[in-house]
């Protein structure tokens, strides 16, 4: 049987009970109205979805709502409201008086008795942007294009509203409402628009600070609600969605807090010293915290209750008990008992979860969300079962495993509750959220290397691109292992490892890796992983701007390489004596988003190059083609290999290059002499100054055949000093 749910009757509840009771009692009597209690800690919404407004007491840490009054006594709206906590009154513009006007717990709408205007106020119109100042007993309000205006409000029996001089030239912003900071002083606002900036306004002047950009969207928000807490962090209540967002003002950050009512009609007020506590009937998630559990991280949660829930149980919390002291663990009730697994979860394959949904609604809507990736928080991708509608006994989904997922224990979410579209974190109104432990497997994958499972590949380059100098081809030489995780003739992964052999480079390079046909987007980046030497690296080495996907192992290379050891030594490992035997290894995993054929990947190596690394000088030529550094714009590739969006194509056929992109020739000279090639790492590379057409006398026999196959051992003949420490 499912255990009892407690309901506690708060003071606040309690106090709001009365009073609507005095309010039904009192109907018919003419009564001063009375002040509410000392900064309540529920916001104030006041909504017109009808022909008269109403008002909404919301629970700020889940969204829930219940209503204070169908009826404020106006058929006009009733906007720009805001609490006072100097006589705990909420003031707002009144459309049917052209005033402000007050409001008690009765919820009417009150004449404060003889209102003025001076000549600016009266042309402004009405208000729907307003706000009771914190050190100050007085209502502000702003009109686009017309100003601040002040209304003082503890003058007795006669107000006047006036202009602040000055503050037209800061009203060019659109905003919906406007809250004041329970400590600093200033207003702020967020705009209504698909781009929202966070607006700073200084009271005592008008004029208007724009802070920066908060939250985008492709349909336009419209924040007619806005109010802070006693610790200074604002929110915002989308009209369209009803979605609650929490603004951090010094990061200009926001993120979904909960889910209120929504109105094309709305406007919000709350005592801005008031804390956000939670209720005692409210259900927490379980997983750590990096997921978003605890209420100190926006975790999820529920105001629970006997409509909706998942399984037989559901308990409450006053916060989440973490792993492995768990609310299950602590309270001896275990509620994660309604989602069940009928089948595992391995990647690239299609999985299935039975929900068992209770109450007495009949009906909810169940979101859910695996870790695929194992990096500890639930991403937007990460959603395996969206606004999927269920009804009471047992419901059946069924989903796929991606095949970016990765093999080993994670972390799944469940919500369920009668809000279709609902984030991993925040508070809900109804419902439950259970996590569970999983383990994602994965069976029948195959690797495949290149060259094999042991060795690696060298690249070489001369950097000194378009000019062939001394081609003696060290100044970058990189070693590199592809491998490919394959299952059913389906590419879903690669690994890539690399390592900084050599560098007789005056110039500062770059190594990055292009996969040619492979689209940037078809790369789940969230879940690359990648270490230089050993160490895991939090950035993402996805360059942007780019058609293919291209890899940034290093920005420049001599940040992760020195000259070392020896007298006279000015490079890494291409003169006699210079240069330790330890090297420089970068180790990257990345996942697919759609599998790809076997058959049609393209092949290994792919496209490494080096590039030029910004900031820096690269030759005199090169400056005076370009008209300055050239930073990424500069690229060196294998014989024949394109080169990615960012290279400044200035460059080809300058010097002594003959690329041609009509005819796909790219990176030679007239003699098919490459600027880089691919060798096997057994490879005993030039000294420095050492040209390698005189180091390996095969080698220009080699260069000239387009078909490859003339002297294709070249670089096992060396006849000339190379540098014998490779490994």
């Amino acid at each position: 049987m499912r255990a009892p749910i407690k309901y506690v009757l708060t003071a606040q509840v309690f106090r709001s009970i009365i009073s609507l009771v005095l309010l039904v009692g009192m109907s018919s009597i003419e009564a001063e109205p009375l002040p509410f209690e000392a900064c309540p800690t529920r916001a104030f919404i006041i909504q017109k979805p009808g022909s008269v407004p109403k008002t909404y007491g919301v629970d700020m840490a889940t969204g829930s709502y219940s209503t204070f009054s169908e009826d404020m006594g106006t058929v006009n709206g009733y906007n720009g409201v805001g609490f006072s906590e100097h006589d705990s009154f909420l003031y707002g513009w009144d459309y049917q008086r052209n005033q402000v006007s007050r409001t008690g717990t009765d919820f009417q709408i009150t004449d404060i008795g003889s209102f003025n205007k001076d000549t600016q106020s009266e042309a402004a119109g009405n208000f729907f942007v307003g706000d009771v100042a914190i050190n100050e007993n007085a209502w502000y309000g702003y009109r686009k294009n017309h100003g601040m205006f002040k209304v003082p409000l503890d003058t007795g029996a006669s107000y006047l509203m006036s202009y602040i001089p000055g503050s037209i030239d800061g009203a060019s912003h659109t905003i919906m409402d406007m809250a004041f900071h329970p400590s600093d002083g200033y207003i702020y606002a967020m705009t209504s628009s698909t781009n929202s900036h966070l607006i700073q306004i200084d009271p005592a002047t008008g004029l208007s600070s724009n802070l920066g950009l908060v939250l985008t969207s492709p349909n336009k928000m419209t924040f007619g609600a806005q109010f802070f807490d006693v610790n200074g962090n604002m929110y915002i209540s989308d009209n369209h969605t009803g979605i609650i967002y929490k603004v951090n003002i010094a990061s200009l950050s926001a993120e979904a807090f909960s889910y209120g009512p929504s109105s094309t009609s709305n406007d919000g007020a709350r005592c801005a010293n008031a804390d956000i506590p939670v209720a005692s009937n409210v259900d927490f998630g379980d997983a750590p915290d990096s997921y978003g559990t605890l209420m100190a991280s926006n975790g999820a949660r529920h105001e629970t209750s006997s409509a909706l829930y998942l399984g037989d149980l559901v308990d409450n919390e006053s916060d989440a008990h973490l792993p492995l002291l768990s609310d299950d663990l602590s309270d001896g009730s275990d509620d994660e008992d309604g989602i069940s697994f009928p089948t595992g979860f391995e990647v690239g394959e299609q999985a299935m979860i039975n929900a068992a949904v209770s109450g007495t609604s009949g009906s909810g809507y169940l979101n859910a969300w695996f870790d695929w990736n194992a990096n500890g928080s639930f991403e937007a991708d990460e959603r395996a079962i969206s606004a999927q509608a269920i009804s009471n006994g047992n419901n059946s989904i069924a989903f796929t495993v991606p095949v970016w997922a990765v093999a080993g224990p994670s972390w799944a979410r469940f919500r369920i509750s009668s809000t279709a579209d609902i984030i991993a974190k925040g508070g809900v109104a109804d419902g439950e959220v259970e996590d569970y432990p999983v383990v994602v497997t994965t069976t029948g994958v195959a690797m495949t290397y290149y060259p094999n499972a042991s060795s690696y590949t060298a690249v070489a380059y001369e950097d000194l691109f378009p000019l062939e100098g001394d081609f003696d081809m060290n100044d970058v030489i990189m070693h590199l292992r592809f491998i490919h995780y394959v299952k059913s003739g389906m590419i879903h992964s690669i690994r890539i490892k690399a390592r900084l052999v050599a560098m007789g480079a005056g110039f500062h390079n770059g190594f990055a890796i292009q996969i040619p046909g492979l689209l940037r987007s078809n790369i789940h980046e969230a879940s690359i992983s990648w270490t230089i030497d050993g160490v895991t690296q939090s950035t993402s080495p996805l360059e942007t701007g780019q058609t293919n996907a291209v890899f940034i192992f290093a920005d420049d290379l001599w940040h992760y390489a020195t000259a070392d050891e020896g007298e006279g030594c000015k490079y890494f490992r291409t003169q006699a004596g210079c240069g330790s035997s330890a090297v420089i290894e970068w180790d990257m995993t990345v996942p697919f988003v759609n599998s790809v054929s076997a058959s049609a990947m393209p092949g290994v190596p792919f496209d490494p190059f080096i590039f030029s690394a910004p900031g820096y000088s690269h030759g005199q030529i090169v400056t005076d083609l370009i008209g300055s550094d050239p930073g990424r714009g500069l690229e060196i590739h294998l014989k024949n290999k394109a080169p990615t969006d960012k290279f400044d194509n200035r460059l080809l056929g300058a010097g002594h290059d003959i690329s041609n992109p009509a005819t796909g020739s790219y990176f030679q000279n007239a003699d098919g002499q490459p600027w880089a090639l691919e060798v096997p790492d057994t490879w005993s590379y030039p000294l420095e100054r050492q040209s390698l057409n005189e180091t390996y006398g095969e080698f220009m026999g080699f260069a000239g055949d387009i078909s490859g196959e003339t002297n294709s051992t070249w670089y096992l003949n060396a006849n000339g000093p190379v540098y014998v420490n490779k490994n």
